[in-house]
C-alpha cells in the first residue's frame, strides 16, 4: 500500500505544479504583450509605440504577393488583435479623460475613427486575399489609420499630457496598462 501514496502524492503534487502554471502562464503571457507599453513611462509614449508596433506590421502585410494568402491573412489578424487591444486602451482610458477635460469633440471624433477602423478590418475579412481589391483595401486602410495615428501623436495627445499636471498623466499611463493588461 505504501507504493500507491507514493504514487498519489507524485499525481497530487503533478497536478498542483499543472495548475500553477496553467494559472501562471496566461498571465506571463499578458505582461510579455503589455511590457513594450510599460517600458515606455508616458502614455503618450506606450501609445505611440503600439502604433510603431502596427505600422511594422503594415509595412509586412503590404510587402505581401498575390501568392501569400496565408500570409496576409495572418498579418491581418496580428493587426487586428494589436488595434484591439490599443483601441481598447484608448477608449477605456484616453477618450473618456479628453472628454473629462472639455475635449468631448476630440473625444468623439477618435472614437468616431475607431469604428472606422473595425469596419476595415471587418471588410478586408470579408474579402478574400486572393481578390486583388484585398490590397488596395488595404491600402486605403493603413493610409487612414496613418492619419489617425499622426492627429494622435503630433496633435492631440501630447498638447492633452502637457495641459495635465504630472499625478493625472501617471494616473492615465497606470490605467491605460491595467487595460492592456486585461485584454493583452
Amino acid at each position: 500500500m505504501p507504493h500507491t501514496s507514493g504514487n498519489f502524492g507524485r499525481l497530487a503534487t503533478g497536478a498542483a505544479l499543472g495548475l500553477m502554471a496553467g494559472l501562471a502562464i496566461p498571465h506571463a503571457k499578458k505582461a510579455v504583450m503589455q511590457g513594450p507599453s510599460l517600458a515606455a513611462g508616458d502614455w503618450v509614449a506606450a501609445l505611440t509605440a503600439e502604433h510603431r508596433m502596427v505600422e511594422k506590421m503594415f509595412t509586412q502585410l503590404l510587402a505581401t504577393h498575390d501568392d501569400e494568402m496565408l500570409k496576409r491573412e495572418m498579418l491581418l489578424t496580428k493587426i487586428a488583435y494589436a488595434l484591439t487591444k490599443h483601441a481598447i486602451e484608448e477608449e477605456n482610458v484616453i477618450y473618456p479623460a479628453l472628454a473629462e477635460n472639455a475635449r468631448t469633440d476630440q473625444s468623439h471624433h477618435l472614437t468616431e475613427d475607431h469604428a472606422e477602423v473595425k469596419t476595415f478590418i471587418y471588410d478586408l475579412r470579408r474579402t478574400s486575399s486572393t481578390d486583388p481589391r484585398w490590397l488596395i483595401k488595404a491600402r486605403a486602410f493603413w493610409t487612414q489609420l496613418q492619419e489617425h495615428m499622426r492627429e494622435e501623436e503630433e496633435e492631440i495627445f501630447p498638447a492633452f499630457r502637457d495641459a495635465l499636471p504630472p499625478e493625472e498623466n501617471a494616473k492615465l499611463f497606470k490605467m491605460l496598462n491595467w487595460e492592456g493588461f486585461k485584454v493583452a
